[in-house]
């Protein structure tokens, strides 16, 4: 699966280099919300760790305009916040992450995070390959002892 990090400050490397210890390899670094978007209208990955420090525009903005281009609708992202307030929670919300990061964060419990939303967007692609079998409801009626018919 394809992870697009997207974050200015040194915190990137400490991040990118957690993921990668961590077994997840196909990280993309970039390091402003300019050239996240650029990269966007380009290719798609599975999910998008948007950094406590995005400016220009803001991690929360950058998300408003992800959900807006054409095939990132649904992508899965994350999101790291120094202070969380109601509002920005409120916020992040509205645009469905899978999940808020409290900064400063612990190694573990981002790992499990990423890799617990990596897992449900597995799950919700397998679900949606699997084919819709309809089911076929046999009634039997019995109109008279011993007889019956089948519909």
């Amino acid at each position: 699966m394809k992870l697009l990090l997207i974050e200015p400050s040194q915190l990137r490397c400490r991040i990118s280099n957690l993921l990668r210890l961590g077994g997840i390899e196909n990280v993309t670094e970039v390091t402003s919300s300019i050239e996240a978007l650029r990269l966007l209208q380009k290719q798609s990955f599975d999910l998008i760790l948007i950094g406590p420090n995005v400016q220009d525009p803001s991690g929360l903005e950058l998300l408003r305009r992800v959900r807006q281009m054409e095939g990132h609708e649904d992508t899965a992202a994350l999101i790291f916040l120094d202070m969380p307030t109601d509002e920005l929670v409120l916020e992040a919300a509205e645009l469905d992450v899978q999940g808020i990061i409290v900064v400063p964060f612990e190694d573990d419990y981002l790992l499990y995070r990423v890799r617990e939303t990596l897992r449900k967007l597995r799950q919700r692609r397998l679900q949606a390959e699997k084919p819709a079998y309809r089911k076929r409801l046999h009634l039997i009626t019995s109109s008279s002892p011993g007889k019956s018919s089948t519909t």
